[in-house]
């Protein structure tokens, strides 16, 4: 008897553990799918700007991307399932004290989006356009203190939105040398 109350623990045992276990990798999806895109950010270089001023940046890449090994390009849409991209940048302040650039965070009501959105953590959101086949987003930071500044895109990669059914997507931004990762800017009353 006291075998069969053992047995019967074991067998309920498991069956408990199976049901309430987390899944085993196979039911995440783990795929990540690296792609490049060449030059597709866009500043509005000034080297001064008044306060009040706003500055502009975009970054537009196509839904179709080439992919290495592959003779046809990647549509990026058909394959993560999602419509938007995330990337960020940084903006930094030159501060005597340090004699060094210093982070700025940048409060939600002085960030614009034309096209694609951005949050208070400097996350910019390009979106599709189903008309253009396009991911866009264009973005302004309306300059309201006095200061030398630098606009940072040295991290620059984009990445899908979650989609627990479809791999994820990740973009790495490549700028010519021709290009800045970082712009310097002043900004004066």
């Amino acid at each position: 008897m006291k075998k069969n109350i053992a047995l019967i623990g074991i067998v309920l045992g498991s069956l408990f553990w199976t049901q309430c276990s987390p899944p085993d990798d196979d039911y995440i999806n783990w795929n990540t799918i690296e792609l490049k895109v060449k030059n597709a950010l866009k500043i509005e270089n000034k080297e001064n700007y008044t306060v009040g001023d706003t500055l502009f940046f975009e970054l537009n890449f196509s839904r179709y991307l080439p992919e290495d090994g592959q003779t046809t390009d990647l549509d990026v849409y058909e394959t993560s399932g999602v419509n938007k991209f995330t990337y960020g940048f940084g903006m930094l302040k030159y501060s005597s004290f340090s004699d060094s650039y210093q982070g700025v965070s940048i409060n939600e009501k002085y960030l614009l989006s034309e096209k694609g959105s951005v949050n208070y953590a400097s996350q910019v959101f390009t979106i599709l356009n189903p008309d253009t086949n396009i991911y866009e987003s264009r973005i302004g930071i309306i300059l309201v203190e006095e200061g030398e500044y630098q606009l940072d895109f040295s991290y620059l990669t984009l990445y899908s939105d979650y989609n627990p059914d479809k791999p994820s997507v990740g973009i790495e931004h490549i700028i010519s040398e021709d290009l800045p990762l970082l712009l310097n800017f002043r900004v004066s009353k």
